[in-house]
């Protein structure tokens, strides 16, 4: 799978992404997807090159490298000319659409009022076996050609039933990139704000539990400063990974911004976010980062969490603050533990 390949089923793109995605040992976060499917489209040209050049010579395609390539050749920029290709090929089957239907509409109108003149015809009384047989004829030929325009139709509708999926699915994909967090490929802060507002919206309606966790990397700066930066975006993607794993699905876990994540919880008490929290924060401490090619050992982390529930009726800036300073006291007391206000 080192090769650009021209597939055209979109089932069959997703799966040769994915298996060299698995086959480069990167994961599959949103931006590395779009890149290796880029690829086998051939999407971008240069991109693909580029891609194929660093897989024939064997060079190591990490996460860093692969986001490297997606921000130059599919960042803001491109994501805004696949929007806009996306609405023009939209507006494109569209304008297919109505103009086969404004013909399919005119031969109908023609079938029928052929239709009113055999009709009349037959039922003239002098009309002879001759004639019935030559307007029978012309009725036949007529048929034949509405049917033929109708399946011409429906072949047309088809495609662009295809062209409009192929869109959809572009924007789609634009649209999960929109909202993920480049490094990490968890929710970015844009994401984690409409979620949050959409959880107290979902709260305020139903009246259930809604709880927040505020979640900050300890001593991050020094790690950064010590190790380097590429060691740095190393234990975000692992403090990332291990949120991802200890929450369930209704759950967002969300980059809020630098080295602090957050964890919107549905359904969820404060006492039950008191227990995931603890959760959490044992599960983040058993991690040790290692250099994958040096072996090298970093050393283990700790974080420091702040959580509270939503309080009925109260400003999502409350909410948020409340978690924060939880957060805030959290880390004055001595990092690796949770605060609960």
């Amino acid at each position: 799978m080192t090769a650009t390949t021209k597939i055209a089923n979109p089932r069959d793109i997703a799966h040769n992404v994915m298996m060299l995605i698995e086959e480069l040992n990167l994961q599959p976060t949103p931006q590395v997807y779009h890149v290796f499917y880029s690829y086998l489209t051939n999407e971008v040209p240069e991109l693909s090159q580029l891609i194929k050049v660093l897989i024939r010579n064997t060079q190591e395609l990490d996460e860093e490298t692969v986001f490297r390539i997606y921000h130059k050749y599919l960042g803001t920029h491109a994501l805004q000319q696949h929007i806009n290709q996306g609405v023009e090929g939209l507006q494109a089957a569209v304008e297919r659409v109505e103009e086969a239907v404004h013909t399919v509409m005119r031969d109908t109108e023609q079938f029928c009022s052929e239709l009113d003149t055999a009709s009349h015809r037959l039922l003239t009384d002098d009309i002879t076996l001759e004639d019935a047989r030559t307007v029978s004829r012309s009725l036949s030929d007529t048929t034949s050609k509405a049917r033929d325009c109708f399946g011409s139709f429906n072949g047309n509708l088809e495609e662009y039933h295809n062209e409009v999926r192929r869109v959809r699915t572009e924007l789609e994909m634009v649209r999960r990139d929109a909202l993920t967090d480049t490094l990490t490929g968890i929710a970015n802060r844009k994401n984690f704000d409409t979620s949050l507002r959409d959880a107290v919206t979902t709260t305020m309606e139903s009246g259930a539990p809604l709880s927040l966790l505020m979640i900050d990397i300890d001593h991050f700066k020094d790690f950064n400063d010590n190790f380097g930066h590429r060691a740095g975006d190393g234990v975000l993607k692992a403090v990332a990974r291990v949120l991802v794993r200890s929450t369930k699905g209704a759950d967002t876990v969300a980059r809020y911004g630098g080295e602090e994540f957050s964890v919107i919880l549905p359904d969820t008490s404060k006492e039950n976010a008191e227990k995931l929290a603890n959760k959490l924060r044992e599960n983040v401490s058993n991690q040790r980062i290692i250099n994958k090619k040096t072996g090298k050992d970093f050393g283990k982390l700790t974080v420091s969490i702040g959580l509270t529930s939503y309080q009925l009726g109260e400003n999502i800036l409350e909410f948020v603050d409340r978690a924060d300073n939880a957060l805030y006291q959290a880390k004055q007391e001595g990092r690796n533990t949770c605060i609960s206000h």
